[in-house]
């Protein structure tokens, strides 16, 4: 009972060892997706600052033509002397008229508030807000541009990521087939230098791996740059599945070109009430010398109450015309969204075209691997039975090598070709 209880106990804990050691591997294995990094390179792109500065720019903006809503308050002061002044050219019977002095001076304090002038600070505020819109809109349109600088690097790190896969696959099989054919020189079977073919493959090989590695590392730290993220050696790249949805077009510039006929549209909107009637009133206190009285030579407090009224009855058809300028200009951004959606159909079409190619080349791929993988299968008995030299099984090794690198390959530029497609045609 004791033994079996000590065995019981010995498994129990080689499961939790086990356990414990796949735990700490699946930590130090990180997996990054192409959408983490968009994401990541989204949060970290230096442009997004600036949409934290325009909301603030917007804001005082909207607050400024706000205050234009607020009474205003202004002080005065004007002291002059005079060369001449109002005096009667005749003089009456029994009294003297005194003359103002030359010397004058007034101080005073007006306050003045807007009671209607159209809607003019709505449509003001409105123009605000689409020119802020549209230049949060060219942010996005300038990172999306990044997007396909990302598709290129993470593509790229996968492709060789593969490459190396398949190489050190073929370098323990060419090793194996080295160990085979060591036995067999022991045994007198075969030559002493039956194994230097295969050697020399293997090395080159290596040397094919210790490039990639480099390579890789280039690759991922331009990637890692781009995205504001620190990629260590142990993050494995995910291949992504990407799904090509028809009949969409989600692309930020679409959305621009709309903000900014959205800004003519409301200038437009400001022009046709820019000549409308505008009412104020306002009032002015005040003290001088003289006051209102020109006659009194004497400190005088004075006041003034009024009402102004504008109106813009006639101003040649300027109004019109700047109205037929908005009109045009919304003509030139409708035609640069149809030479972008030509382009980007292209483009497109292109991708599409691409995408086709590749999987037909993966279906003839399959069957080359299949069909050189029994050539290599019985090159390699044909080796045990010196029918064969090394090179020419080193030979078979190497077309097999290069279809099955070309497989990956192909199905990398497929992947790629719909990450391309997604960012030419979505946001």
């Amino acid at each position: 009972m004791k033994l079996i209880h000590s065995s019981k106990r010995s498994r129990i804990f080689l499961l939790f060892v086990i356990g414990l050691q796949m735990t700490i591997l699946s930590q130090s294995q990180e997996v990054l997706s192409l959408n983490e990094c968009y994401l990541a390179a989204e949060t970290n792109y230096p442009l997004q600052a600036k949409k934290g500065l325009l909301n603030s720019q917007h804001e005082l903006e909207q607050e400024l033509l706000s205050i234009q809503r607020l009474p205003k308050f202004e002080l005065g002061a004007q002291a002059t002397y005079q060369s001449d002044v109002v005096s009667l050219p005749f003089s009456l019977p029994n009294m003297e008229i005194e003359s103002p002095n030359q010397e004058q001076w007034k101080a005073t304090f007006t306050a003045s508030q807007l009671i209607y002038n159209g809607g003019l600070i709505d449509l003001q505020k409105n123009i605000n807000k689409a020119e802020s819109d549209a230049k949060q809109q060219e942010i996005n349109v300038q990172f999306h541009q990044v997007k396909s600088q990302i598709n290129q690097l993470y593509f790229s790190v996968l492709s060789v990521e593969q490459t190396k896969e398949i190489l050190e696959k073929n370098i323990k099989q060419l090793q194996h087939k080295i160990s085979e054919t060591e036995s067999r020189i022991k045994n007198g079977v075969a030559p002493e230098n039956a194994t230097e073919s295969l050697q020399v493959k293997v090395l080159e090989l290596q040397q094919k791996v210790t490039e990639i590695n480099a390579t890789r590392q280039q690759l991922v730290d331009k990637l890692g740059l781009v995205i504001g993220k620190n990629i260590s050696s142990n993050t494995q790249l995910s291949i992504p599945n990407v799904f090509i949805a028809e009949n969409q077009n989600t692309r930020p510039e679409l959305a621009l070109f709309d903000l900014q006929k959205e800004v003519i549209t409301q200038n437009a909107n400001l022009l046709s009430k820019k000549n409308f009637l505008k009412i104020s009133a306002f009032g002015t206190a005040g003290v001088g010398n003289p006051g209102l009285n020109m006659l009194d030579n004497s400190m005088q407090e004075f006041y003034i109450l009024g009402a102004k009224l504008q109106w813009s009855v006639f101003d040649w058809n300027a109004n019109k015309k700047q109205r037929q300028t908005l009109a045009i200009n919304k003509d030139i951004i409708d035609n640069q969204r149809t030479v972008f959606e030509w382009q980007q159909n292209i483009t497109a079409n292109a991708y599409v075209s691409e995408i086709e190619k590749y999987q037909m080349l993966l279906k003839s791929d399959a069957e080359l691997i299949a069909l050189h993988k029994r050539i290599v299968a019985t090159a390699s008995k044909q080796l045990k039975h010196d029918i064969i030299t090394t090179a020419d099984y080193t030979a078979e090794v190497n077309k097999l090598l290069a279809v099955e690198i070309n497989q990956k390959e192909h199905a990398i530029q497929i992947a790629l070709a719909k990450a391309n497609y997604q960012v030419i045609m979505f946001k």
